[in-house]
């Protein structure tokens, strides 16, 4: 029986079953299951059913961010460049995208990476002081502005010092938020308050929540570590900008967009009295569709250990510790600092490292680690992201391009001479022993 002679009903119950990256090769086929997969009905239910279920298989991708350097003067924003690591060598995408905007954009822009949600990527002007530019780009080129931060019509204060951006997906009305928290203020700092607020993507106005972030976020966010995983926002902080009393302490504060509330997301090894822990040696990322901890610490003789705590049952926030990891590798290459210094993410078969002249990959099928030499420097950070179906045509229609007297475009360009070069002269193999 031909595919396409099956009822659509079980047409469409076999391709929510299945991968982005398999659906995008379906929808090449025929004209009708093109109509099928793109149909935003059936987006929305895909992606409900693979937060819902966590059951499909999203195959994680790499992604390089290389921003715009003060000095230069062109009015490239960033480069984006996909990667791929096949468990011995690490190489660039053919093409990068570049995000431009007009050459009377001012020289200082710089932007900033706030979350990834799927193939979506949010862009922050790092300098925008609460103006409130940003806007979504996906990996097909696509670039949607947000509505710009009106919030201090309804309240007393007059100034925005700053933007937090969070996305996720509500499941029970079938919608993809955006959460957005000010801090809103007099202008001297002396007297503040935080507001929450709410946009459905889709609509051309932020909806304020009476839900704020527990504790005090005097923290510039852009430091601090966030993720998107079960459908809601997640970011870790450190006690010392929460609240007195708290210092070296890190917590989990998180969105629901179902309840539109913010929470803390309880953790045995945050809770506990017994181990200090510096926020620097701490991670947060996910790991095979569930939310992950990794806390990292130097050991007597040069090794480092690695902890992995996966949240296995999120509506019941329970933990456990997967992987008890020890490596010898860090301590020589990174000196006195560790991994103090690295982003974290996820790859196809474990996480990756990330430090300024180094990418470790671990594989936890094996339990082996590959270094990778990687001259880019502190100014290209490298993202985890899955496929999606999302297309953010359809909310283009809703909400207008707003960046100020100029537009945000995105070019398709050849890639190998765009974002950053690598090296592979210095790979080598370590080894990590799982003790659990």
């Amino acid at each position: 029986m031909d595919l396409l002679e099956l009822p659509s009903d079980i047409l469409i119950t076999i391709f929510l079953r299945l991968p982005a990256e398999s659906l995008y090769c379906i929808r090449c086929v025929s004209k009708a299951l093109l109509k099928i997969v793109d149909d935003l009905f059936f987006v929305t239910l895909h992606k409900r059913l693979l937060i819902t279920t966590n059951n499909v298989a999203q195959v994680p991708q790499l992604m390089s961010f290389a921003r715009r350097s003060a000095h230069e003067s062109i009015p490239v924003i960033g480069a984006l460049q996909p990667l791929k690591y096949d468990g011995r060598a690490l190489t660039k995408g053919k093409y990068a995208i570049n995000v431009s905007t007009s050459s009377d954009w001012p020289d200082y822009t710089a932007y900033t990476i706030d979350f990834v949600f799927c193939n979506l990527f949010c862009f922050r002007n790092i300098d925008d002081r609460g103006l409130g530019v940003c806007f979504l780009f996906n990996t097909k080129g696509e670039v949607l502005s947000l509505p710009r931060n009106e919030v201090t019509k309804y309240v007393k204060f007059s100034h925005v010092d700053r933007d937090w951006y969070g996305m996720g997906f509500d499941n029970m009305t079938n919608t993809h938020k955006i959460v957005r928290v000010s801090r809103v203020s007099n202008g001297s700092g002396k007297e503040s308050c935080l507001v929450a607020q709410v946009l459905v993507l889709g609509t051309s106005s932020w909806r304020e929540i009476p839900s704020v972030p527990p504790g005090n976020l005097d923290y510039d966010l852009s430091f601090v570590k966030n993720v998107c995983a079960h459908g809601d926002m997640h970011w870790l902080i450190t006690g010392n900008f929460i609240r007195e009393g708290s210092e070296g302490t890190c917590h989990i504060i998180s969105f629901d967009f179902k309840k539109e509330e913010f929470y803390w997301t309880p953790h045995p090894m945050l809770q506990s009295s017994n181990k200090h822990l510096d926020f620097f040696d701490l991670h947060l990322l996910t790991l095979r569709g569930s939310m992950a901890l990794v806390y990292t610490s130097s050991s007597v003789g040069g090794t480092t250990d690695i902890e992995i705590w996966v949240l296995k049952d999120y509506d019941r926030k329970e933990w456990t510790q997967d992987y008890t990891l020890t490596c010898k590798l860090f301590h020589d290459l990174l000196w006195n600092f560790g991994l103090r210094y690295v982003t974290c993410g996820e790859w196809k078969h474990g996480m990756f490292l990330k430090s300024h002249a180094y990418m470790f990959f671990l594989d936890l099928n094996c339990f082996s680690i590959n270094r990778m030499t990687f001259g880019c420097g502190f100014c290209t950070n490298i993202f985890s992201y899955t496929s999606s179906l999302i297309s953010l045509k359809d909310y283009c229609n809703l909400v207008q391009f707003e960046p100020p007297e100029t537009g945000i475009y995105a070019n398709l360009i050849e890639g190998e001479e765009q974002g950053f070069s690598l090296s592979e002269r210095h790979t080598l193999q370590g080894f990590v022993y799982m003790n659990r």
